[in-house]
């Protein structure tokens, strides 16, 4: 008799997405969970979209309530997941380990696990101890747009992409090390962080360059006016056929940047999304259990 599926469904969640590589019986080792938005939810499924990793996907809808509230079946359930299954760090995202039974959160902890789990995490200590200073660095990164996008009184977008600039600089300077160490007589175009090898930090740094490419669009800024090895990184990674189910999928295509609380990217555009107006134009939410197959 075949064992249950650790953490299964979820009521809380308005939809649910399987996602398979043709072959609807293989097991989902992995269920990942986040706000039915791209934001930190995005770079784990374009990961496992990219390692071929069956996995189901729960996405949590945060919707208007009265006048000015805000409500999310989340936040109901969250209390019930601490208990039921014994994880008191518990936060989006977080990762479903079924094989053994657990479940992790804190978004490095589940970078790690997951780009392990793909072979996506170094092939040695060194290139895994690159990977970890990567993401931190990107989580950097991260917080400059959080700040615009949910805090109060924010600098103007052409600050905020001024604010990026000091890693961006960064980013630009450790591309450049990875052409130097191609082992190739001419310098190439690098589409990858760490060894030329797909790697977890690859899929964040890109859909935080989506975000913030978007954002000085609106400013009429060229983001990359000083960045060609970040050019070339963000537009050679998202030409590799490994991306392009993903890519090519609602999950990238209709999905919003960002919260619909948030001032930039609440809906897919980037447009903002207007309180009392917009929730006809969430055509993302609620969409029950539905298949992604490629």
């Amino acid at each position: 008799m075949s064992q249950p599926i650790f953490f299964p469904e979820t009521k809380a969640a308005s939809t649910t997405v399987e996602v398979d590589f043709g072959d609807k019986t293989a097991p989902k080792k992995h269920a990942i969970a986040y706000w039915s938005i791209r934001g930190l939810g995005a770079p784990l499924s374009m990961m496992l979209c990219a390692a071929k990793t069956p996995f189901t996907l729960f996405l949590y809808d945060l919707v208007e309530k009265g006048e000015d509230g805000w409500h999310s079946d989340y936040f109901a359930a969250k209390g019930e997941y601490i208990k039921e299954y014994k994880q008191p760090l518990w936060n989006l995202p977080f990762c479903v380990d079924r094989e053994n039974k657990r479940v992790i959160c804190q978004t490095s902890a589940v970078f790690s696990h997951l780009g392990k789990s793909c072979g996506m995490f170094g092939d040695d200590e060194p290139a895994t101890s690159d990977c970890e200073m990567l993401l931190a660095e990107i989580y950097d990164l991260r917080e400059v747009m959080r700040t615009y996008v949910y805090e109060p009184n924010p600098e103007e977008p052409t600050a905020i992409i001024a604010n990026a600039g000091k890693h961006f600089k960064k980013f630009e300077a450790w591309l450049e090390i990875q052409a130097d160490d191609s082992n190739t007589e001419t310098k190439v175009k690098v589409v990858h962080l760490v060894n030329g090898k797909f790697s977890a930090p690859d899929f964040h740094l890109f859909e935080m360059l989506d975000q913030f490419e978007a954002l000085a669009k609106e400013s009429g800024e060229d983001l990359y006016a000083n960045y060609n090895r970040i050019k070339e990184f963000k537009t050679g990674f998202e030409a590799l056929p490994e991306n392009q189910f993903y890519l090519n999928s609602w999950l990238h295509k209709d999905l919003a940047f960002n919260n619909v609380v948030g001032r930039f990217g609440g809906l897919p555009g980037p447009k903002p999304y207007i309180r009392g107006e917009s929730a006809k134009d969430a055509t993302w939410r609620g969409k029950g259990t539905v298949e992604l197959s490629e």
